[in-house]
C-alpha cells in the first residue's frame, strides 16, 4: 500500500471510530428520561453532521411528538455530511434529499440506492418552484424535519413555502455577521450561487420569520452556522433552554468563514441587503 493509502486508510479509521463512539453516546442519551425543560447547550453531538447539529435535532426531537418520521433537506451534496443523514441510517425515517451539483448527487444516489426510504432527486430549489417540487417529491403536509442549507437563500425558500407544509422542527442556516440586525440579502434569480460576503441572513430576521410561521428559535449551534426552530404547538407543556444569541465562530474559532478562500476565482463583492 502506498503511503497516500495507508494514510487514507488511518484516516477512515479514526472516522469509523469517531461515528461507533458517537452512535455509543447518543444511545445513553435516548435512554435518559424525558423532561418538561430541556437544555440544548450541552448536547451538540457530531456523528454525521457538520459540527454539533446530530446532538441537538435528536435532543429537540426525543422530546416532542413525531406524528410522521419524513425528513427533507436541500443543499446535501453527496450527503457524507449533513443535518438528517443521522435520521436516515440510524433512526430509519424516510425522507427527500435534493442536491443541484451532478457530481455531488452521483454520490448521494449511490449511497441511498438501495434504501426504499429514501428519495434522491437532482434539483435546486428555489424560492420560486419550492411548493412545486415538494409537491412532485410526495411531501407529506405534516411531517419530522425540514434542514435548509442552500448558502444564501434560506429565508426566501422557508418564506415562500405553503403554510400547508408544517414540519415540526426547522434548521435554517445564517449569518451571524449581521449581527443582531434584521437584515437579509436580496433574492437572487433562480438557482444562482450568491458569492458574496453578505450572503443570507440574519439570525433576527430568520426569527421574524419563524414567529410569523408559528415557530419559535430554540437554540443556535456552537458554530454559529444552523438555527433550530420548533413549532410552537408543539412546546406546551415543553421548553427549550438554548442559546439564541452567537457570534460568528466557525471551526470554534471565534471568526467569520473565509469566504475569499471559499469563492477563489470569483469576484467577490457586497450584495445589496435590506431590513425586514
Amino acid at each position: 500500500m502506498s503511503e497516500y493509502g495507508e494514510i487514507k486508510a488511518f484516516k477512515n479509521m479514526i472516522y469509523q471510530d469517531k461515528v461507533y463512539s458517537g452512535v455509543s453516546d447518543l444511545r445513553r442519551r435516548m435512554l435518559e428520561p424525558q423532561l418538561t425543560e430541556v437544555d440544548l447547550r450541552f448536547s451538540e453531538l457530531r456523528i454525521f453532521s457538520q459540527n454539533g447539529e446530530d446532538g441537538i435535532l435528536i435532543e429537540i426531537l426525543r422530546h416532542i411528538e413525531i406524528e410522521n418520521p419524513f425528513f427533507v433537506e436541500f443543499g446535501v451534496g453527496d450527503g457524507w455530511s449533513c443535518n438528517t443523514r443521522i435520521l436516515s441510517e440510524l433512526l430509519d425515517w424516510k425522507g427527500v434529499y435534493f442536491e443541484m451539483d451532478a457530481s455531488s448527487f452521483s454520490a448521494l444516489e449511490t449511497r441511498y440506492r438501495n434504501c426504499e426510504k429514501i428519495t434522491t432527486l437532482c434539483k435546486a430549489v428555489s424560492p420560486e418552484n419550492v411548493n412545486q417540487v415538494f409537491e412532485a417529491a410526495g411531501v407529506p403536509a405534516n411531517f419530522g424535519v425540514l434542514s435548509i442549507d442552500i448558502d444564501g437563500q434560506d429565508y426566501w425558500v422557508w418564506e415562500a413555502l405553503d403554510p400547508k407544509f408544517k414540519p415540526d422542527v426547522v434548521v435554517a442556516e445564517v449569518n451571524l455577521n449581521f449581527g443582531l440586525k434584521k437584515f437579509v440579502a436580496e433574492e437572487l434569480g433562480s438557482f444562482q450561487t450568491p458569492l458574496t460576503e453578505t450572503w443570507g441572513t440574519s439570525i433576527r430576521a430568520m426569527e421574524k420569520l419563524g414567529n410569523k410561521k408559528g415557530y419559535d428559535l430554540v437554540h443556535i449551534d456552537m458554530a454559529g452556522i444552523n438555527a433550530f426552530f420548533v413549532r410552537r404547538d408543539q412546546l406546551d407543556p415543553l421548553s427549550f433552554v438554548g442559546c439564541i444569541d452567537r457570534s460568528p465562530n466557525y471551526g470554534l474559532r471565534g471568526t467569520f468563514n473565509d469566504l475569499e478562500t471559499l469563492f477563489q476565482g470569483h469576484e467577490m463583492k457586497n450584495r445589496p441587503t435590506s431590513a425586514v
